[in-house]
């Protein structure tokens, strides 16, 4: 297989975006709104989607929302600190109406698949704009598009540029082509396998780097681990949510079987900081690469034939 090199092209994203008086007429998924010039009061309803490239583009949201994974509140590859100046408003899928209404947001963003049903009532407290997740799954494009929407497209492309010169960084420090490099990334969490989706922001960093991903699934998937080694490769990493993961995860006979294993490139990361999808914590998905993608010594195993 073979994966075209990346190329450092950067686009901006088209908006249908008319001015007027006072506001911004901005058109998405369920109709149009009309968005202050320079929001000063924005609540973000997706710490993922929506706060992460927010803040990397050097503004300070007034509220947010968490997600809930696994019974706890995640942050998606932010960290406490990125977010202690950021009053909370609950649930990303069921967010506090009466907490955003306090504090008196002048714009809100929102996801379609979390807050379809209360566009409604959101609209009825501030302008709120409905990112469409679809169009959207690239970090890279949903960075560009909330730049077009809060005029903050000249940060975005240096966002972009300081990414793209860490990938060329890491693709000088490999000795073997990068597609002779296979990847894997998988979810275990008390012994159920997950692998993920080929939207997965992992994904779309390795194929920048130009590494070979050997799954590509429309959706996350679970698997038996019987089945675990029809997803082996030369590196395989395991997102971990507990951080307690490893020493189940290896005692079994089926997974120490896996070449990635035997071969000492079975990596075990935060699964929290890999939930990211903004830069914020991709740059630091970008710091575990690094530390874990074989340097200059390495060459990918050769594959005995006959």
């Amino acid at each position: 297989m073979t994966t075209a090199c990346y190329s450092p092209v950067i686009q901006k994203y088209n908006i249908p975006i008319t001015s007027s008086p006072g506001c911004r007429i901005v058109q998405h998924r369920l109709g149009e709104t009309c968005i202050p010039v320079k929001p000063k009061r924005i609540i973000a309803l997706d710490p993922r989607y929506l706060v992460d490239p927010v803040l990397a583009l050097g503004i300070q949201p007034i509220g947010m929302a968490t997600s809930i994974v696994r019974g706890k509140e995640s942050l998606d590859g932010l960290t406490p600190d990125d977010t202690k100046s950021i009053l909370n408003v609950g649930d990303a899928f069921n967010p506090s109406l009466e907490k955003i209404l306090k504090l008196k947001p002048d714009l809100i963003l929102a996801m379609d698949f979390a807050h379809k049903n209360i566009y409604k009532k959101l609209s009825e407290i501030a302008p709120t704009v409905l990112v469409n997740y679809e169009e959207n799954t690239s970090f890279k494009k949903n960075l560009l598009y909330l730049a077009q929407l809060l005029d903050k497209e000249v940060e975005a492309n240096e966002l972009l540029l300081q990414y793209q010169t860490r990938i060329k960084k890491l693709r000088k420090q490999l000795s073997c082509k990068p597609q002779e490099i296979e990847v894997t990334v998988l979810i275990y969490y008390q012994g159920t396998f997950v692998i993920t989706k080929s939207a997965h922001t992992s994904h779309e960093i390795f194929s920048d780097i130009g590494l070979t991903n050997k799954i590509n699934l429309n959706s996350n998937e679970v698997i038996s681990v019987e089945i675990l080694n029809q997803y082996d490769a030369d590196i395989l990493f395991i997102m971990d949510y507990d951080g307690k993961s490893k020493p189940l995860f290896l005692k079994n006979p089926l997974i120490a079987s896996l070449n990635a294993v035997k071969n000492n490139r079975a990596y075990f990361v935060d699964a929290i900081k890999w939930s990211a999808n903004g830069p914020l914590g991709v740059n630091r998905m970008l710091d575990d690469i690094f530390k874990y993608l074989p340097q200059k010594s390495y060459a990918a195993p050769q594959t005995n034939s006959g």
